[in-house]
């Protein structure tokens, strides 16, 4: 398996390398000073420019003069050594050990420091430094995670695969990075060109540009791979939108959007190409967003502006922020008024505050903060109006509650009543949140309205998409018609999607459907296809399909395998070989999904599954054991526990496992309807009914429940 792996990896190597022999170079930033000094100076200012140094004493800003900082009992150390920067601290087995900080990574309001290792991995240490003035709380020492014990043996430890830079930090902090990891070795020998987000990052290779600036004026673009010019200048009441654009995204926001997105990279960057080529964009998916598709994890801008009625008007992330200085253009609602007009929007009639106070700021209403990271405020740019009526209904954030914190004890009531007394309106501001919101709770009647979503192209791809995935619950004849129709949508986010609302399909039926994206121009759509068709065997494809067919399994294995330094997608290449019948290939690469990182729970559950088709329950029961060991609150490592117990005799003792996991796992009817169904096999059929009435109270909607109710009330 790791010689396929390999083999694998090399020709993806010298297929980029043959690709890039006659493309253009990387010059640097400072050769692009010459013709463009106030950009450069600016650049010189920007996160950008800092977005990762050499440490020294002009890039480090924490105070490394022997300070200290204590977590979980144990103190590290910062302190210096012959103009070097070391830290003291716990290493992957817990125990205090020295390490030379080799970069700085950031600098506003936190700065992170690199540690590098022999194997080439850089590590980013979760203790970093608070960059903000003293008075605002800065000037300190903190941890990324101060209310969570996260132990060496933690996934999450900073030690571990997911606060890996190589992997997760490096391509939006450098320019023209190459990881160059090596599977065999589990190793690395990472490239850039610049050790920042240089010129070349956005702009591309410059060095065909330099020849157009010194006279070959015969080349297209002026010598440059894209452009990323705004699409139009605002002009307040003379609004310069051109008609009949016929893109979805504008090449700069996919360059912006890039970096500042929540996506999985599906290749080696290519600045040129379509970002749903080099990237698979994550959808408004439960745990990312909010019902009403306001931000909730960390997932950036692009998506959430995505949703905005900016986007829908063709404004470009220039329109707003300086790019080479990374400020805005405008301090305070100046910047808005380049488009809104003063007389209905400056006024107090609009914005309830006084002129002046923040709460006439535009952005306070309109791109409320969440914090990240411990100290770093980041806006929602989905621009959407606050809606305290959907806080009070569906528990989701609004933008008055965050101000009017002082009054927290009144709850949202108050906030709901000031409104409707003020605007005489009872309603949601946006009706797809109580439908996204009452969909992810499996609520069948509003099947109807979900694909009403899905089916207005006037709603953004962004909404139509996860409108789309949330219908795959409510399987209908309807709901095929719907997704098919979205298979020929021309915006392939929406393309993707529709792929995923034929998951309740059989993938034979889905092959017929899917035939016309098996070669679809955009990549992220192809790969939505392959891994939702990879069960299929080859020999049951219509024969006029087979190659086509084969270089999408294969194309889609390629790019699992360009993140094979990251343990999902190594887990997601076993699931993947799974499905192939290839149960030694993804027993592999589980395997090196757990060498990456063996608290990674999800490889274990695979894995565990993956010796139960090998008939090899004896190994899946000490992996689920270890899993069980290291999360004894997960309800899904209980349940697949139980489930082993069933399937080798033992389910009487599966009874309390599966007591756990429907405990811990609330929200899964799933769970409680397998432990009703267990108690009802021991001859516990009166505790199986009382656990169902239970969980009808939860999940009213949910059929297997009320017909597993019904039919034991019958016995």
């Amino acid at each position: 398996m790791l010689k396929k792996i390999r083999f694998i990896l090399l020709f993806l190597y010298l297929f980029v390398l043959s690709s890039f022999s006659h493309a253009q170079e990387f010059s640097g930033s400072e050769e692009c000073a010459a013709c463009h000094q106030e950009a450069y100076d600016n650049w010189q200012q920007s996160h950008h420019r800092h977005a990762m140094e050499v440490a020294s004493s002009e890039s480090v800003l924490g105070d490394f003069a022997n300070a200290s900082f204590d977590y979980l009992g144990r103190s590290s150390r910062f302190y210096q050594r012959d103009e070097e920067f070391f830290v003291e601290t716990d290493n992957s087995a817990g125990e205090l050990e020295e390490f030379k900080i080799s970069y700085t990574f950031g600098f506003y309001p936190l700065q992170q420091y690199l540690v590098e290792f022999p194997d080439g991995r850089m590590q980013a240490l979760s203790i970093s430094w608070d960059s903000r003035p003293a008075d605002e709380g800065g000037q300190r020492w903190y941890h990324l995670y101060p209310d969570e014990e996260i132990s060496s043996d933690d996934p999450l430890h900073w030690t571990g695969a997911f606060q890996n830079w190589n992997s997760r930090c490096a391509s939006c902090h450098t320019t023209d990075l190459n990881k160059n990891y090596s599977i065999e070795t589990n190793s690395y020998n990472t490239q850039w060109s610049e050790i920042n987000v240089g010129c070349e990052a956005c702009h591309g290779a410059g060095s065909q540009h330099i020849d157009w600036a010194v006279g070959n004026t015969e080349l297209a673009n002026m010598g440059l791979l894209t452009n990323i010019n705004k699409v139009w200048e605002p002009i307040a009441g003379q609004l310069q939108v051109p008609e009949d654009v016929d893109f979805t995204l504008s090449e700069q926001v996919q360059t912006c959007g890039g970096c500042h997105a929540r996506r999985a990279e599906l290749q080696q960057r290519d600045i040129a190409s379509d970002f749903l080529n080099n990237y698979s964009l994550s959808p408004l998916l439960e745990g990312l967003y909010h019902a009403d598709g306001q931000i909730q994890d960390e997932v950036y801008v692009l998506g959430s502006f995505l949703q905005s009625k900016m986007h829908a008007n063709l404004v470009s992330c220039s329109n707003c922020h300086e790019p080479h200085a990374n400020e805005l253009r405008i301090d305070g609602n100046g910047l808005c008024l380049q488009c809104h007009e003063a007389q209905t929007f400056q006024s107090q009639d609009h914005f309830f505050h006084e002129v002046g106070s923040a709460g006439a700021q535009c952005i306070n209403c309109h791109m409320p903060e969440t914090i990240y990271m411990g100290v770093d405020p980041r806006r929602d740019h989905s621009f959407r109006i606050p809606d305290p009526i959907a806080s009070l209904e569906l528990g989701v954030p609004n933008a008055c509650s965050s101000c009017h914190s002082d009054q927290a004890d009144q709850g949202v009531q108050w906030l709901v009543d000031f409104l409707i007394s003020r605007n005489s309106n009872s309603d949601m501001q946006y009706e797809h949140a109580a439908i996204i919101a009452s969909a992810r709770q499996g609520d069948a009647s509003v099947a109807p309205e979900i694909l009403a979503l899905a089916s207005d192209d006037t709603n953004s791809a962004m909404l139509r998409s996860i409108a789309l995935i949330e219908s795959a619950r409510f399987p209908s004849l309807r709901n095929l018609s719907v997704a098919l129709a979205a298979l020929g949508s021309s915006d392939a986010l929406v393309r993707a999607s529709a792929v995923s609302a034929l998951s309740f399909q059989d993938v034979f039926s889905s092959f017929q459907y899917l035939q016309t994206l098996l070669e679809d121009p955009i990549k992220s759509v192809r790969m939505s296809v392959a891994r939702h068709l990879s069960s299929i065997p080859l020999s049951q494809v219509p024969t006029r399909f087979q190659a086509t067919f084969s270089n999408l399994l294969t194309e889609y294995e390629e790019s699992l395998l360009f993140n094979a330094d990251m343990p999902e997608y190594m887990s997601d290449l076993g699931a993947f070989y799974v499905a192939r019948g290839d149960l030694n290939s993804a027993q592999e690469a589980l395997l090196h999904a757990r060498e990456l990182s063996p608290a990674y729970l999800p490889a274990l559950i695979n894995l565990s599954d993956v010796y139960r088709a090998q008939d090899r329950d004896d190994l899946g029961e000490l992996v689920l054991n270890d899993a069980l060991t290291l999360y004894p609150e997960s309800g899904d490592v209980s349940y697949a526990l139980g489930i082993l117990y069933v399937r080798t005799g033992r389910i009487q003792q599966s009874i309390s496992l599966f007591d756990s996991a429907r405990i811990l796992a609330a929200d899964n009817p799933q769970y409680v309807y397998i432990y009703a169904v267990a108690l009802a096999e021991v001859g516990r059929v009166e505790e199986a009914i009382a656990a169902l009435e239970l969980a009808q109270l939860d999940f009213p909607n949910n059929a297997q429940i009320r017909e597993a109710l019904q039919a034991y009330q019958a016995l």
